[in-house]
């Protein structure tokens, strides 16, 4: 039996702050370029999980036209307010909507379809991922592309001490304006290959704006290169390339990222 963690909350909760998402992730540039460099090529992309537009509005300022789609209205209205700060002309260039990745209907295809920064790790399920690579094929050109990217499983972090708080740093929130301290913690369920984690945040003595203490919950399903290329297969895929880093280079056991680039089989 799994591990009873909050898939809901591990799926929410995190995301609910966009401000501090962005601030978070404002030096992580690598899949940046990558993606960038992909979507134009394309031309036009539909990108799953398009969160606050990190990606996608930096595509579309250099001539993409991307099609975002994400669970999170935080999210979303944060990508609004990049794609509102694009010039005029592009500003229609970028589409934004509420919409399930496993189950989302546009009655259009495109060239290349992507799903960057791990967020392939929320299903939960191999029928959360057969729904979720159905519907992208049902969406994809002849000849299109399937990019994807995940956590590549780190045993040693995995199997820290369930539940135990680690102490990170301090930081100013920049939603709260506010001193905070970090601490994390997280439990494996090996069954499941699912990984919660706890993000917590305390508010520093002498501060007096925002909660005193919040708590986000992460929920991470894990795949293996092997299971992953396995589950492209049977779904209607073959793997073209598995990278390592987002630099081209080869996967490798000290990767953190698998890079999966598929195409529909028989193409």
């Amino acid at each position: 039996m799994s591990a009873p963690f909050d898939l809901e909350a591990g799926t929410r909760e995190f995301y609910r702050d966009a401000q501090y998402y962005d601030f978070e992730y404002k030096n992580r540039t690598g899949d940046v370029g990558f993606y960038v460099e992909r979507y134009l090529e394309a031309g036009d992309v539909l990108e799953l999980a398009v969160g606050s537009g990190r990606i996608a509005a930096r595509a579309v300022r250099k001539g993409a036209r991307v099609v975002g789609l994400d669970l999170s209205t935080t999210m979303l209205a944060q990508a609004e307010r990049r794609r509102s700060l694009l010039p005029n002309r592009l500003q229609s260039h970028f589409t934004l909507m509420q919409a399930d990745m496993r189950t989302f209907d546009l009655g259009r295809t495109f060239p290349l379809i992507a799903c960057p920064f791990n967020a392939f790790q929320h299903l939960y399920t191999r029928e959360d991922v057969e729904q979720c690579l159905a519907s992208v094929l049902r969406h994809l050109e002849p000849g299109g592309q399937f990019i994807v990217d995940v956590l590549l499983p780190d045993v040693e972090f995995l199997s820290r001490p369930p539940l135990r708080w680690f102490a990170s740093t301090r930081f100013k929130h920049p939603t709260h304006n506010a001193w905070y301290g970090y601490a994390e913690r997280s439990a494996w369920d090996p069954v499941g290959q699912i990984n919660q984690i706890w993000f917590r945040f305390d508010r520093e003595p002498g501060e007096t704006w925002g909660p005193e203490q919040e708590t986000h919950q992460l929920s991470h399903r894990y795949f293996s290169p092997p299971e992953l290329e396995a589950l492209l297969h049977y779904n209607g895929f073959k793997l073209a390339a598995c990278l390592g880093d987002f630099e081209g280079g080869p996967l490798t056991s000290t990767s953190e990222s698998i890079i999966a680039i598929a195409r529909r089989k028989g193409e």
